[in-house]
C-alpha cells in the first residue's frame, strides 16, 4: 500500500494550492501588461515616423534649412545675407552669400554627425551679432548644440576657444 500523506510531528501537513481563478487572473494581468508595452512601442514608432515625415515636408531630403537677413537701410533693401545649411549623409555643409553678392559665396564644412538616424537631423541657421562687433554672425543649431561662426571682415570662420570663453564670461557678468 502506498503512503499518500504522513503526519509530521503528529500533524497532517497542509498543502497550499493556487486556485484556478487566481492563476487565470495573474496570467491575464501579465498578458495585459505585455499588450500595453507592445502598444506603447508601436505608438512611439508611429510618432517617430510622423515626425520624420513632417520634417520631410518642411525641410526636404537631404535636410536643408535657410535663412535670409535683409538690412533695413537704403530705403528698404540693403545688404542681404543668405545662408543655407544642408545635411548630406551626416556632414553639415553651410553655404553663405554675404551682402547679397553671389561672387562672394562662402562654403563652410560644418560638423559631421555620428549616431542613429544622423541623416535626418536638421541644421537650423540663425543670423545675429554674437560678439557685439556690429557684424552679423552665424549660429547653426544641430541636435540642441550650437556652432558659432564669427564674421571677420565679411568672411565667416569658426569661433576660437578663447573667443568662446570670453563670450561665456561676458554672459555670466550680465
Amino acid at each position: 500500500m502506498a503512503v499518500v500523506q504522513r503526519p509530521l510531528n503528529g500533524r497532517w501537513r497542509k498543502t497550499q494550492q493556487v486556485s484556478r481563478s487566481t492563476s487565470l487572473a495573474l496570467l491575464n494581468l501579465v498578458a495585459t501588461m505585455l499588450f500595453l508595452v507592445a502598444l506603447a512601442l508601436l505608438v512611439q514608432r508611429g510618432l517617430e515616423l510622423g515626425e520624420r515625415k513632417l520634417n520631410d515636408w518642411r525641410y526636404g531630403f537631404p535636410r536643408a534649412a535657410r535663412v535670409t537677413l535683409v538690412d533695413g537701410s537704403d530705403a528698404g533693401r540693403g545688404p542681404t545675407w543668405w545662408v543655407q545649411t544642408i545635411n548630406l549623409n551626416g556632414q553639415i555643409s553651410i553655404f553663405a552669400i554675404p551682402n547679397g553678392d553671389a561672387t562672394q559665396m562662402q562654403t563652410l564644412a560644418g560638423p559631421y554627425l555620428v549616431g542613429y538616424h544622423n541623416i535626418y537631423e536638421v541644421a537650423v541657421p540663425t543670423l545675429r551679432d554674437v560678439n557685439g562687433d556690429g557684424q552679423v554672425d552665424l549660429m547653426v543649431t544641430v541636435r540642441g548644440e550650437v556652432f558659432v561662426y564669427l564674421n571677420d571682415a565679411g568672411t565667416l570662420r569658426p569661433i576660437r576657444a578663447e573667443e568662446r570663453a570670453q563670450l561665456a564670461g561676458a554672459d555670466r557678468d550680465r
